[in-house]
């Protein structure tokens, strides 16, 4: 029996509905996994999402939150 494939319109709804998940997910102020994190910054990269920062923006402010929350991970690992 052969397989049947998605339609595209049903490729698109599961794409929508993985982006408002990590959009629900950031937008919480739950902490993240760094699972969480890793497939929601390869989400973006999957889907050419790029952005430059600036110094004193709000983007730089989440660059260094998550770079904070990485550091804290890597030390939970270490111990």
């Amino acid at each position: 029996m052969a397989k049947k494939k998605a339609s595209l319109d049903l490729l698109e709804h599961l794409h929508g509905a993985i982006a408002e998940y990590y959009i629900e997910a950031a937008e919480s102020g739950e902490d993240l996994s760094s699972g969480t994190l890793a497939a929601i910054n390869t989400f973006l990269k999957n889907n050419g999402v790029t952005t430059d920062i600036v110094e004193d923006s709000p983007k730089e402010d989440i660059v260094s939150h998550l770079r904070l929350l990485q550091a804290e991970e890597l030390d939970e690992i270490a111990m």
